[in-house]
């Protein structure tokens, strides 16, 4: 950033990123906010370094958007949501993702997690004659009492877009976000799935359900090695759908990291 340009942080929560903008960067820093507590500590942050900025405990989706340089650290599905917002912004708008990036649209700069789009963004290429999940389901390990998320990728079949999940002990596991409510024909739509803290142990297989779309099923277990997202193919799904109810967690896992198929954490399986 140079110095004296407008950076608004969508989703600033404690105003963080809002702090090193200003102090190191010499930004005019404003950030959107919905929870009301971080809202406030983000505010009591700048305050307290003697920063003036501004912080407005609003939806971002709701919000003018209008910077020289745009953060965001959101899920895919909620960067999905706000594209046709994004793609309203001015012509030299600079857009910053962490931990995902944008879907559908091609990132002009690319470094470890982060990603760079000069706005209006590049749309990537879309296969539309594919129809359904890009995989037959999932395996997700993940670290003991922490959240996590997890994102799939649809090639929709066309019109309203909802999804449920099936399987009880993943249905009081998760929570769902997609990130459209309707689809053209082979759209691409992006599925959050974001779990809840669990302890070590936690076991739970379902299905995430789209109504016109085959079940897509998801395999989740707790445990303290590295968290992993593995895509699975049909004959997976079978093998795993019957060693997890057995108890055979740790070894489905084990061989599972053993093979060279984890994907990136800010990928869509």
């Amino acid at each position: 950033m140079r110095e004296g340009e407008r950076l608004l942080d969508l989703g600033c929560g404690d105003g963080r990123v809002l702090l090193r903008a200003a102090t190191v960067h010499g930004a005019a820093v404003a950030g959107i906010e919905l929870d009301p507590a971080l809202a406030a500590s983000a505010r009591e942050l700048l305050r307290a370094h003697g920063v003036d900025g501004t912080v407005t405990q609003a939806d971002f989706d709701t919000v003018p958007i209008d910077a020289d340089v745009v953060f965001a650290y959101l899920s895919p599905a909620t960067l999905q949501r706000l594209r046709p917002l994004l793609g309203a912004c001015q012509a030299g708008t600079r857009l910053v993702t962490t931990g995902y990036p944008v879907p559908g649209w091609e990132a002009d700069e690319a470094a470890g997690r982060c990603f760079l789009y000069r706005l209006p963004a590049t749309e990537a290429h879309i296969d539309r004659e594919s129809r359904g999940w890009a995989s037959a389901g999932v395996l997700v390990s993940l670290r003991p009492d922490t959240p996590s998320l997890v994102a799939v990728k649809l090639h929709h079949g066309g019109g309203p877009v909802a999804a449920g999940v099936s399987g009880a002990g993943l249905r009081q596991w998760v929570a769902i976000r997609t990130g459209a409510d309707t689809a053209a024909p082979g759209d691409e739509v992006i599925v959050d799935i974001r779990f809840d803290p669990r302890p070590t142990g936690t076991l739970a297989a379902g299905t995430l359900d789209v109504p016109g779309e085959p079940p897509f099923q998801v395999f989740a277990a707790v445990d303290d090695g590295e968290p992993g997202v593995w895509g699975l193919a049909a004959p997976g799904c079978s093998v795993i759908g019957r060693a997890l109810p057995g108890g055979n967690a740790a070894s489905v896992l084990a061989a599972a990291r053993r093979s060279h198929q984890r994907r990136p954490r800010n990928s869509a399986v």
